[in-house]
């Protein structure tokens, strides 16, 4: 293995990203630095306890890692005694203004607007369409960021099937003729049936990864048997939801999420 290679630079800003599960993410915004073979300008914080723990603030000096593809992130405060206002972590999602808490027992802080949520939507939207899910080709970001503007997709991925309907209205929209829109609606319709273990995922459940998919499939067949066993352990039927812990990878944790 390669050591680490690291930088010192300085903390311009400190931002957030707000996932399709609603958690918000620290970044920070660096002054341009070589590390890695690289220029590295954003560097990941984690989340709230590693700012706290870092004493990350605007303006100060740090010392960055970067070993091999790894994304770069902070290793060392090189001025957290230096008299600064500390950073504070929004307690508000900054996309809709949603309230953003972090669960008993978990790290992460999450806004609390679900689709209500446009970034929210966007990343699950987005996570729906994409190649490990349901793979809808010409479904991307940009499209999928203009649809939901034009509320198209309000209601979330289910949406994404009902769009045959903005046909005449998004011919002659900039950017899309006969022919796009067309090859457009009729990938969306390829995939109206699709594969049950990618629209499980494609649905972006917490704690439901593509192999725990496969799995809860693999058992029950069918998402409609699933649907039925999640809803019965949700009303207090310790059967179905021994039954779902039965399987390899299934927890307590991911029984509640589904």
């Amino acid at each position: 293995k390669f050591p680490a290679q690291e930088q010192t630079t300085v903390v311009e800003s400190i931002e957030v990203n707000v996932g399709r599960t609603g958690a918000v993410t620290p970044w920070a915004l660096m002054q341009p630095v070589q590390v890695g073979g690289g220029t590295v300008t954003n560097v990941t914080l984690h989340n709230r306890d590693e700012i706290a723990r870092l004493g990350v603030r605007p303006g100060d000096r740090v010392v960055i890692q970067r070993a091999g593809d790894v994304i770069p992130q902070v290793v060392e405060n090189l001025t957290r005694d230096e008299a600064r206002e500390p950073y504070s972590f929004p307690d508000h999602c900054p996309v809709c203004g949603s309230e953003a808490v972090a669960a008993e027992g978990e790290v992460d802080v999450r806004c609390t607007g679900g689709l209500v949520c446009r970034a929210q939507a966007f990343e699950r939207l987005r996570h729906f369409a994409s190649r490990a899910a349901l793979d809808i080709e010409g479904l991307g970001e940009k499209t999928i960021a203009e649809f939901l503007d034009l509320g198209w997709l309000a209601n979330g991925p289910a949406d994404i099937f009902r769009l045959h309907r903005h046909r005449a209205d998004l011919i002659g929209r900039e950017g899309w003729q006969d022919k796009s829109v067309d090859n457009l609606l009729a990938n969306i319709e390829a995939h109206r049936r699709p594969d049950a273990a990618r629209l499980l995922f494609g649905l972006g459940i917490r704690h439901v990864g593509a192999v725990t998919a496969r799995d809860l499939l693999k058992h029950f067949a069918t998402l409609p048997a699933l649907r039925q066993a999640a809803e019965a352990a949700r009303a207090g039927d310790g059967d179905s939801a021994q039954e779902m812990l039965a399987i390899d990878g299934v927890g307590p944790v991911v029984v509640e999420a589904l």
